[in-house]
C-alpha cells in the first residue's frame, strides 16, 4: 500500500524541511485611523498625543529610576552575600510599599523586571494572587515560569531550533525539578555562567490578596532549599509593613531578611504629571477649571490612579479634537501661521461663532467689524494676532501660577494650597486676586521675616530662570533705566524678563535694608511722676500714642507685596476672559462626564427595567417602563416583579407571578420544570448582582437589598 493510500479519506501532511520563521506582520490600521487619517484635526491630535506620551515615558523613568536603582543595588548585595544567608537558611526579602493605586502597579513592576533582567539576573518571575489560590498552584506557576522562560536558554543552544526545545508541564513543576534544572543549566554550565551566581527572583505584586497560609508554607519550603537555590523574594505591599508582620508568625518571619523600600505616593506623582506636562504653556491641550476639577476629584475620591487620570485626559482630548478642524491650531506656536492658512471658509465661520469672539467684536469700530465678517484674509490676520497674544498669556499665566505657589506654600493655614495643581483650580475658575484667600495670603507675606522673604524671592528667581531657559536660551540684557521705568503693557517673554529684573532689585534692596525701628519721643524732663495718679495715667496714655516710624526693610517689603499684587492681577486672569480661548481650552465637561464617571447602579437599573435600550431588538419593546412582557429576558422579568415586593419576598409567590406571565394560558405553570429552571437562574443572577440575599429568618424567603 502506498503512503498516500488509506481506507478512509483524509489529508496527509508531508514536512519538506521548510522552517516558517516569524513573519514580519505590518501593523494594520484600524477603521478609525483609516477613515480619518487625511483629516486635519486627526493628524493634529495624533501628533500632539504622541508628543505627550513621549513626555510621560521620560517622566515615568525619572520618577521611578531612584527607587528601582536602589532595589537593584540591594539585589546585587544580596546576590553576593547569598552564601552567608544560605548557612542560616535566611531568604533575602524586599518589601516594596506601593500604595493603593492598583492600576499603576503593573507599569512599575514591569520596569522593575526589565531592570533586574539587565543588571542582576535574567531569572525573574511574577505570580499574581488570581493565578495561585493554593500552595500547589503557587509552586507550579513559579517553577514553570523559571524553567520555561525564553531568556534562560544557554548561549550554546541558541543555534538549536526553539520549536524543539522541551517545555515542562505544570503538573511536573516542583521544587525538586527546579533544583535539578538549576544544577544542570547554571551550576554545570560553561565558565561564563560561573562568573556570577544568578539569583532566582520571585515577585509577588499583590501581597494582601494572597492567602496568608499559602505564603507561609511557600516561604518555609523555599527556606529549606535556600542552601542550593539562591531565591530572592519581592513583596508588593499596598498598605504598610504591619500587613507583612501580621500575616507571618515569628517562625516564618525569622526566615526572611526584610528590606523595606517606599514607593512615591500616587498624589505626588499625579502632581508631577500635571505640573510638568499639562500645566505648561507648551502643552497642546489645556483644561478649563471645571474639567480640571472633575478629573482631580475622580483621582482623589475614587481610585488614586495616575494611569486613570491620564486616560481621562486622553478621552477629553479626543472629544475636543473630534471632527473640528479649528482644533488643529493647538500645538506648536511656530506652526500656527501655516495651520491658519489651511483653514477653509467653513472653519473660519465656526471660529466666528465662538462665544469669546463677541466681546472682542463689540469693542471694534464699524469698518473693522465688516472686515472681520466679509474678508477671510483680514480675519485670518486678526486670528493670527489674537492667538499669538493667547500664547503670550499662557506663558505668563503658568509662570505666575508657579510664582504664586512659591510665595504661598509655606504660609500658615495654606488658604491657597501648597501645589500648583490646587492654585490652578482656583485661578481657572475665577480672578484669584479678588478673592479673600489671596488678600489674606498677601497680608501674611507682609509679615514675613527678612531671611524668609529673601529665600522665597531666590526660589522665585530660579523659577523665572527655568521658564526663560525653556523659551529663550540666550543671555538676558542688563537692566537699564528705560526697562525699569517701562510699564507692564503686554504679557509674554518681555513680561517675564521684567519680573526677573524687579525681583533681583528687590532682593538686593531687602538684603541691604536695615530692620531697626525708630521712635519719636517727646522731651518730658520737667514731668514729675511723684504727683497724683492722674499724672501717671496721662503719662501712660502719651506713651501709647508715640509715633513709630517704619524701618527701611518694612517699607521695601510693603512695596514688594504691592508689586506682587500688580503682576498677579494682570497675569492671573481666568482663561475664559481671553479671546478665542475655546480653541485651546477644553470646556465641554458634560459631554465626557458620563464616560469618565461610571454609574453602575443606574446602568443596571436601565438595563433590567428597559432591556431594549441595550439590546436594540423589537421583541423587548415595552409600551411603558412599568409594564412586563414574556419576550423580555428572564432576569429583567424577575427584576420587575421583585420591585413590587416588600422587604421579604416569598419565593413561591414570586415563582407563581413569573410563571403566570410566561404561560398565561396554562392551568398550573409553576410546576413546569422548564419554567422552574429559568426562574432559578434569574434569581441566582439577581443575587449575584446584589439585589437580593438569602434570609435566615424564613427559609422560603429572600431579602431585598435595594429600594
Amino acid at each position: 500500500m502506498e503512503s498516500t493510500t488509506s481506507v478512509s479519506k483524509g489529508v496527509f501532511l508531508f514536512p519538506n524541511g521548510y522552517n516558517n520563521g516569524k513573519k514580519s506582520k505590518k501593523k494594520s490600521l484600524s477603521i478609525f485611523e483609516s477613515t480619518f487619517s487625511n483629516e486635519l484635526w486627526y493628524t493634529s491630535f495624533k501628533r500632539n498625543w504622541d508628543a505627550v506620551e513621549d513626555q510621560l515615558k521620560i517622566l515615568h523613568e525619572m520618577t521611578h529610576s531612584v527607587l528601582l536603582n536602589d532595589i537593584v543595588s540591594y539585589l546585587k548585595i544580596a546576590q553576593q552575600g547569598s552564601e552567608l544567608n544560605s548557612c542560616d537558611k535566611i531568604i533575602p526579602c524586599i518589601t516594596l510599599l506601593t500604595g493603593v493605586n492598583q492600576p499603576d502597579h503593573v507599569d512599575q513592576f514591569k520596569s522593575l523586571i526589565g531592570l533586574i533582567r539587565e543588571d542582576v539576573s535574567p531569572h525573574v518571575v511574577m505570580v499574581n494572587s488570581q493565578d495561585a489560590p493554593t500552595l500547589k498552584h503557587l509552586v507550579e506557576n513559579t517553577v514553570w515560569q523559571l524553567v520555561n522562560d525564553d531568556n534562560l536558554v544557554d548561549d550554546l543552544e541558541e543555534s538549536f531550533d526553539e520549536s524543539h526545545k522541551p517545555k515542562l508541564k505544570k503538573s511536573r513543576c516542583t521544587m525538586k525539578t527546579l533544583q535539578s534544572w538549576y544544577n544542570d543549566n547554571l551550576v554545570k554550565s560553561p565558565k561564563k555562567w560561573k562568573k556570577s551566581q544568578h539569583s532566582l527572583v520571585v515577585i509577588i505584586p499583590d501581597f494582601e490578596s494572597f492567602n496568608s497560609n499559602v505564603l507561609q508554607d511557600f516561604v518555609m519550603i523555599i527556606s529549606s532549599y535556600i542552601s542550593t537555590l539562591p531565591v530572592v523574594l519581592i513583596f508588593g505591599v499596598a498598605t504598610s509593613v504591619s500587613a507583612l508582620h501580621k500575616s507571618f508568625p515569628y517562625q516564618v518571619s525569622s526566615k526572611l531578611l526584610i528590606k523595606v523600600f517606599h514607593s512615591q505616593p500616587s498624589h505626588v506623582y499625579m502632581n508631577q504629571v500635571l505640573e510638568n506636562i499639562f500645566l505648561t504653556h507648551s502643552s497642546p491641550f489645556h483644561l478649563s477649571g471645571k474639567a480640571f476639577e472633575l478629573l482631580t476629584d475622580v483621582f482623589l475620591f475614587y481610585d488614586f490612579s495616575v494611569t486613570g487620570i491620564i486616560q481621562s485626559i486622553k478621552y477629553c482630548m479626543m472629544d475636543f479634537f473630534y471632527a473640528d478642524n479649528i482644533k488643529s491650531l493647538c500645538g506648536d506656536r511656530e506652526e500656527l501661521n501655516a495651520k491658519i492658512s489651511k483653514l477653509t471658509s467653513d472653519d473660519l465661520e465656526n471660529i466666528r461663532r465662538l462665544l469669546s469672539f463677541r466681546p472682542f467684536l463689540e469693542v471694534q469700530d464699524c469698518q473693522t467689524k465688516i472686515g472681520l465678517f466679509e474678508d477671510d484674509n483680514f480675519f485670518k490676520e486678526i486670528l493670527q494676532e489674537e492667538l499669538h497674544n493667547l500664547h503670550d498669556y499662557l506663558f505668563s499665566f503658568y509662570l505666575s501660577l508657579r510664582l504664586l505657589a512659591v510665595f504661598v506654600k509655606d504660609l500658615p493655614k495654606n488658604v491657597m494650597g501648597k501645589s500648583v495643581r490646587e492654585i490652578y483650580a482656583k485661578c481657572a475658575a475665577e480672578h484669584i486676586v479678588k478673592t479673600e484667600a489671596f488678600k489674606e495670603s498677601m497680608q501674611l507675606i507682609n509679615f514675613q521675616s527678612k531671611v524668609q522673604l529673601l529665600e522665597t524671592i531666590q526660589s522665585a528667581i530660579e523659577v523665572v530662570n527655568n521658564a526663560l531657559q525653556n523659551t529663550s536660551p540666550g543671555p538676558l540684557r542688563s537692566p537699564t533705566k528705560n526697562m525699569l521705568n517701562k510699564s507692564i503693557n503686554s504679557l509674554g517673554e518681555e513680561f517675564v524678563k521684567n519680573i526677573k529684573i524687579h525681583f533681583a532689585i528687590f532682593r538686593r534692596q531687602i538684603g541691604n535694608a536695615s530692620t531697626e525701628v525708630t521712635v519719636q519721643e517727646e522731651d518730658d524732663d520737667d514731668f514729675d511722676l511723684r504727683g497724683s495718679r492722674y499724672k501717671l495715667k496721662e503719662k501712660l496714655l502719651k506713651a501709647t500714642r508715640v509715633d513709630r516710624v517704619q524701618s527701611e526693610f518694612m517699607m521695601i517689603r510693603s512695596r514688594f507685596v504691592n508689586y506682587l499684587e500688580e503682576i498677579f492681577e494682570k497675569s492671573l486672569l481666568p482663561p475664559h476672559t481671553q479671546t478665542f480661548h475655546e480653541i485651546l481650552f477644553f470646556t465641554e465637561v458634560s459631554n465626557v462626564k458620563k464616560q469618565i464617571i461610571g454609574a453602575p447602579r443606574g446602568a443596571l437599573h436601565v438595563a433590567l427595567s428597559n432591556p431594549q435600550c441595550y439590546l436594540q431588538c423589537k421583541c423587548c419593546t415595552l409600551p411603558a417602563l412599568e409594564s412586563v412582557s414574556d419576550t423580555i429576558p428572564d432576569v429583567s422579568l424577575a427584576y420587575k416583579l421583585h420591585r413590587e415586593c416588600g422587604k421579604h419576598i416569598n419565593l413561591y409567590d414570586w415563582l407563581q407571578a413569573f410563571a403566570a406571565i410566561l404561560c398565561p394560558d396554562s392551568e398550573d405553570p409553576a410546576h413546569d420544570t422548564n419554567i422552574q429552571v429559568r426562574f432559578t437562574r434569574a434569581v441566582a443572577e439577581l443575587q449575584f448582582l446584589g439585589f437580593i440575599k438569602t434570609s435566615k429568618r424564613k427559609t422560603d424567603h429572600v431579602m431585598r437589598l435595594t429600594w
